[in-house]
């Protein structure tokens, strides 16, 4: 596929990397000078230095039909901006668009962006229903009925820690996406090992979501 990316930040160096290895063609549009320079560095994609909700920073991007623009840029008006370009203006049929603020969820879903997440979506709930170890772990629910991206870091005294994936009797409804470990991403198989300060990123629905980290921590939740 085609795929641009809008942003800066980790997000956009681990994806990139994940899109990579997966011999996607690659625009990464990043509006911070120094990330540039090292995205362009350290891996294959086409890096464009500039404010990706700006049509001649697009223009310049090569974008025309495109098969999937990821927006992903502080500013949820700019990542907007920036989905309305790619559908209306460079063809591009399939956006994704990180919301900061919930409360602009229901105008990106008008809009007709096809995937919106907002980190703070339901905050409430998620501070009444899952108290969590401080700093490791954490979770974001997304824009799709009952279903969570769960990030659990691996310490020395978790129950998981020095097992095989197949040893842990994971759900089957429960996706390990990938182990982010030593800033290398890995795609598990059943027999990897799961290691101290890995950092295991899964998709669950809601109501197993304590049950799954309980099978990686060994504790309550």
């Amino acid at each position: 596929m085609k795929i641009a990316i809008a942003g800066s930040g980790q997000k956009v160096l681990l994806l990139s990397e994940s899109l990579l290895r997966e011999d996607h063609r690659l625009v990464i549009i990043n509006s911070i000078k120094e990330e540039c320079e090292i995205l362009s560095l350290t891996n294959d994609a086409v890096v464009i230095c500039g404010d990706g909700s700006k049509k001649y920073i697009l223009d310049d991007a090569g974008i025309y039909g495109f098969d999937l623009m990821i927006a992903v840029q502080p500013n949820d008006s700019d990542n907007l901006v920036t989905c309305l370009l790619a559908k209306n203006v460079y063809g591009i049929s399939r956006t994704f668009a990180n919301v900061v603020n919930p409360r602009n969820l229901k105008v990106f879903n008008s809009f007709d962006i096809n995937t919106s997440v907002s980190a703070a979506y339901e905050l409430a709930y998620i501070i009444e229903q899952v108290t969590l170890e401080e700093n490791r772990i954490s979770f974001v629910p997304l824009n799709e009925k009952n279903m969570n991206l769960a990030e659990v870091t691996i310490a020395d005294g978790y129950s998981s820690c020095g097992r095989k994936i197949m040893d842990l009797f994971i759900p089957q409804n429960v996706i390990i996406g990938c182990i982010i470990r030593e800033s290398k991403t890995l795609v598990p198989t059943e027999k990897t090992v799961i290691s101290a300060g890995d950092r295991i990123m899964l998709f669950t629905e809601t109501d197993k979501l304590n049950d799954v980290i309980r099978l990686f921590t060994g504790g309550e939740s």
